[in-house]
């Protein structure tokens, strides 16, 4: 049984991937770990968290960046985590949880990497008059945003387009790079070797659609 961790930030949209990712395996998978940061976040506000545990840790309650990632992993740990995917999980971890961690943590990014990495890159995309952005899946390591790529997918930026707009559409785009990785993992097509992506038959994975 693998055993996969999502964690978030927000609204935790980008779960449903995971959820159809497992549901189509042929690999037995379960999502065991969900944890948000956001001490305001309601499962009830979305039917998908209905019937599912939702670990709320507030990094505020910790006095250092350390000890907050310690209690993270530690959970992990205690579940014997094979994959963790960040859903928009906005914090940057330490140097000795990347280490630890990273070959099997998949975070998402909206900007084609390695341009606009940080913040607020789908506003520096309009700002910046671009035609065409997209997002990143990329495993993590200790350089913010900087971890080997995955998969990209590119967005076209369309006249009138507002950052919520862009956010939106990188968002769909998001959620079929999280999918075809995570079934690609769970068949063992998908991992890190010697800080390199082996990604068998990517370009054949099919969409959840």
């Amino acid at each position: 049984m693998k055993r996969i961790a999502f964690l978030f930030s927000g609204r935790g949209s980008l779960i449903c991937p995971v959820i159809n990712a497992i549901n189509k395996s042929k690999t037995p998978a379960e999502l065991s770990v969900i944890i948000t940061n956001n001490a305001d976040f309601i499962p009830s506000s979305n039917p998908i968290f209905n019937d599912r545990k939702v670990d709320v840790v507030n990094h505020k309650n910790f006095n250092s960046r350390s000890k907050f990632d310690e209690h993270i992993a530690n959970i992990l740990r205690a579940r014997n985590i094979d994959l963790i995917i960040l859903g928009g999980f906005r914090r940057i971890f330490t140097k000795e949880f990347a280490m630890e961690f990273g070959s099997i943590t998949m975070n998402t990014h909206p900007s084609l990497l390695p341009a606009l990495p940080g913040d607020k890159a789908q506003q520096k995309a309009l700002n910046m008059g671009l035609r065409i952005t997209g997002a990143t899946l990329h495993f993590i390591n200790e350089e913010v945003d900087a971890g080997p790529i995955i998969d990209q997918e590119p967005v076209r930026i369309l006249d009138g387009m507002t950052e919520n707009d862009l956010r939106q559409a990188i968002i769909k785009v998001e959620q079929k790079m999280i999918y075809r990785a995570v079934l690609s993992f769970l068949g063992g097509n998908l991992k890190m070797l010697d800080n390199k992506v082996i990604y068998k038959d990517y370009m054949n994975v099919q969409d959840s659609e």
